[in-house]
């Protein structure tokens, strides 16, 4: 079974429960494959960004504000897309290629859409207007908040096998893009596409096994 980028968007509460009513419907042996971001990826990107900045290194200013985007805007974002977003809307983007190392291929996806519709005569934003945001009546706050966009809880290598084995899993382990003990998981592509190239490179990779 495979959840892959699903847990984040569900309150923490519920996770233990959840993951506990999934090992009731595998089998002796089953393996549950988790994908999630990585929390200890991104923070010490951040962190590496944020040494760049301080160093005066160019072009770190850029890649520190999106590394500060990753790790809260999808936490606290209060409107659809956030200032992630809006930060993907401006022009000119000088972290353009930093994002698409971090999120993958959908993201240069989005961003050649917003190229196009910008080519179209649609208005990019200035830097100085990312932050500018809507101003959400609350009762539209809290719909917003209830519909699944937003990063309810964040996980990292220690916290998520914490879960799995609390949930009574057992051999949790992290695993790359392409390594599984699913049989001939690669061929799905899944978390890989039809080049190889990882789908979503800020990702936690975990399985775990169902056994007894």
């Amino acid at each position: 079974m495979l959840l892959s980028h699903v847990l984040e968007h569900l309150p923490r509460v519920r996770v233990p429960g959840l993951l506990q009513e999934i090992r009731k419907l595998l089998s002796n042996g089953g393996i549950l494959r988790i994908v999630v971001p990585d929390l200890e990826v991104i923070c010490r990107s951040y962190l590496q960004e944020l040494q760049s900045a301080l160093t005066g290194e160019p072009a770190a200013t850029a890649k520190h504000e999106w590394m500060t985007m990753e790790l809260i805007d999808q936490m606290t974002r209060t409107f659809s897309g956030g200032f992630m977003g809006r930060l993907w809307w401006s022009r000119p983007l000088p972290s353009r290629e930093f994002i698409i190392s971090r999120l993958g291929e959908e993201a240069g996806r989005w961003l050649d859409h917003i190229d196009a519709e910008i080519q179209k005569g649609a208005k990019p934003l200035k830097k100085q207007d990312i932050y500018q945001s809507p101003k959400p009546k609350e009762k539209d706050i809290v719909r917003f908040r209830e519909q699944g966009e937003i990063h309810q809880w964040m996980y990292n290598r220690v916290s998520l096998k914490r879960l799995l084995e609390e949930a009574g899993f057992q051999s949790v382990k992290v695993c790359g893009p392409t390594e599984s003990g699913i049989p001939d998981f690669v061929s799905y592509h899944l978390d890989t596409n039809e080049k190889g190239e990882t789908r979503k490179p800020d990702s936690l990779f975990m399985e775990a096994i169902k056994s007894g």
